[in-house]
């Protein structure tokens, strides 16, 4: 640059004469306005509505010196920036707290001093501010609902939704609904408002509830909307912990479910059961929790329960299945039916299985023992209330006895339990006494027999001897010997033992009959007499012969036989001494 520059002059001729030299004079051109700068030296600039602009600064080159002005352009002209912005001679424009409406270009404008020339310099300036929500609209089916505050919507299920939202923002804005970000068609509108169109997914029942729309930009603050959905739909998706559960008689079960309903269902038991359902909504509209009970009271009670659950755009059905789970019930009716001295005759109902097959056993044992004998009791396919009959054998006579009978399944078991006693053995002779007294009695027999003889022989002497004199024939008569009868008789009894004499043979009764059936009571009928005759034995006495034959009569029944008591108890296992070939053995 020649600014400053100190000159002068001096003249020579052509004879090679020079002047004096001139005064001297100091250069001052003028010039610019030239290398017009701002600083920061960009040409666009993002400020937060709310914050401060600048300072900017604007730089030239001049001389004499450059003027400075600003000037804004927000709607097509430039107008002057106020001079409360302006500073440092005009150089630098800083607006404090600048609105979204001081967005625009703003211009740097050099002139030079002498008005002839002048240059520019524009900085962008972008104002941005948070999103702001003016409008929302929500449509389906050509119907149209929207507000300036928080409103409820109600659609049915499966229902497309279309949601409009106008939107002040810059830059543009993000939609966000329940953090979902949408894609969003962006619609510009007149006097600077945006309209966002958006098809909301297939809406369920499910989602129902508040729904927060934001809109965001980056810039701190987004504006946030709720909006609450109401979305109708058929009950549904029923589910319980298990379709299938198992109980025990005597109980009462809970049953709880849970629903999908909008609006609130009724439910109702297919099955009558003598209890009602209650629907308690849970957090969400669209959830219910509904509950009832079941009484089992018998083995009836147990199967398939149907539920119909229904509000007014349809009903549904679910099913609860009762399976028995429990423990046979125990023995019903234990009781003894007959005993004896060995053995004893029992029976029992069986109870209710408790759902899975059951299996009996008998434990026993006498009072004073301390082992418990076990006996397996096999049946086939016993069901409910059926009879069991079991008999025990080889007890001992006359001795308590404790027994148990014990149902079980894999679910455990149970039992019924009694007391019985056993009856006394009877009493009966045995054949080695006999044996031993039989020598006794011969001779007790023929001491008797010897002193009747000598009796009889006597009474008869002396009879034929008074009468001798009055007839003949009885003098002959007299020349047989005595007449000394005996009488010989023979009784027919069951289980009898024959007793013999050396001429006397009889029958002693032991009493000991077999137990008969109602049929086979009888009375008994006196023997048939046999003819009788006159005989003589080696020593020549005579004797008479008498037996004793049962008389044919119609067979009469007892009355009371089917309740009779039996007193002896036959053991046929036993077998007497064979009877000797002849009385005299």
């Amino acid at each position: 640059m020649d600014k400053g520059t100190i000159i002068s002059c001096q003249a020579t001729d052509d004879l090679g004469k020079t002047s004096i030299m001139s005064n001297t004079v100091t250069l001052n051109p003028y010039y610019g306005p030239e290398n017009v700068v701002v600083e920061p030296a960009i040409t666009n600039i993002n400020v937060t509505e709310g914050t401060t602009l600048g300072p900017i600064y604007c730089y030239a080159t001049c001389n004499p010196g450059c003027k400075y002005k600003w000037k804004q352009r927000q709607t097509g002209r430039f107008k002057p920036v106020p001079n409360k912005y302006i500073s440092t001679q005009n150089r630098s424009v800083k607006v404090p707290a600048i609105k979204r409406s001081q967005t625009g270009t703003y211009r740097c404008r050099v002139d030079h001093s002498t008005g002839y020339k002048n240059k520019t310099k524009d900085i962008s300036v972008n104002v941005q501010y948070s999103p702001k929500i003016t409008n929302i609209w929500f449509s389906s089916n050509n119907q149209r609902y929207g507000g300036r505050t928080p409103t409820t919507f109600n659609f049915n299920e499966k229902v497309n939704v279309k949601m409009t939202l106008r939107v002040e923002s810059n830059p543009d804005p993000q939609i966000m609904l329940k953090s979902s970000l949408l894609k969003i068609q962006q619609i510009n509108k007149g006097n600077g408002y945006i309209d966002f169109i958006s098809n909301l997914p297939s809406l369920k029942c499910e989602d129902s509830g508040n729904f927060s729309i934001q809109a965001s930009n980056r810039i701190p603050y987004a504006d946030t909307r709720t909006v609450n959905f109401k979305i109708s739909c058929k009950p549904r998706n029923a589910t319980s912990e298990s379709r299938t559960i198992g109980a025990k008689i005597g109980t009462v079960k809970n049953i709880v479910l849970q629903v999908i309903s909008f609006p609130a269902p009724t439910v109702t038991w297919v099955r009558v059961t003598r209890f009602t359902w209650k629907i308690q909504k849970d957090r969400y509209d669209y959830r219910h929790k509904i509950y009832s009970k079941i009484r089992i009271r018998s083995e009836v009670d147990f199967g398939v329960y149907g539920i119909k659950i229904c509000n007014r755009l349809g009903c549904i059905m679910e099913n609860i299945t009762l399976k028995p789970q429990d423990k046979p019930e125990a023995p019903q009716n234990f009781s003894v039916e007959t005993r004896t001295f060995r053995s004893v005759n029992i029976s029992w109902i069986a109870g209710f299985n408790g759902g899975h097959e059951q299996t009996f056993s008998v434990q026993y044992k006498a009072i004073d023992d301390v082992k418990w004998d076990t006996k397996t009791v096999h049946t086939n396919d016993i069901k409910t209330g059926s009879m069991v009959y079991y008999t025990l054998d080889q007890l001992r006579p006359d001795t308590s006895y404790q027994v148990i009978v014990v149902s079980k399944n894999i679910q455990g078991k149970r039992n019924a339990s009694l007391e019985f006693k056993t009856k006394v053995e009877p009493t009966v002779k045995s054949p080695s006494k006999t044996a031993s007294m039989t020598p006794i009695l011969i001779g007790f027999g023929c001491a008797i027999t010897v002193i009747l003889i000598i009796v009889t022989s006597l009474y008869v002497f002396c009879s034929r001897r008074n009468r001798g004199s009055t007839s003949e024939n009885e003098i002959e008569d007299s020349n047989e010997p005595a007449n000394a009868e005996y009488d010989s008789v023979v009784k027919s009894r069951s289980k009898s033992k024959k007793v013999h004499y050396k001429e006397i043979d009889y029958t002693e009764d032991t009493n000991v009959y077999s137990n008969q059936g109602d049929a086979d009571l009888l009375i008994h009928q006196p023997l048939k007499t046999k003819p009788s005759g006159r005989s003589k034995n080696k020593d020549g006495l005579t004797y008479i012969e008498v037996s004793f034959t049962r008389k044919p009569k119609d067979r009469r029944r007892i009355i009371g036989a089917e309740n009779r008591t039996d007193y002896v108890d036959i053991d046929f296992t036993r077998k007497a001494d064979p009877l000797p070939e002849s009385s005299d053995e």
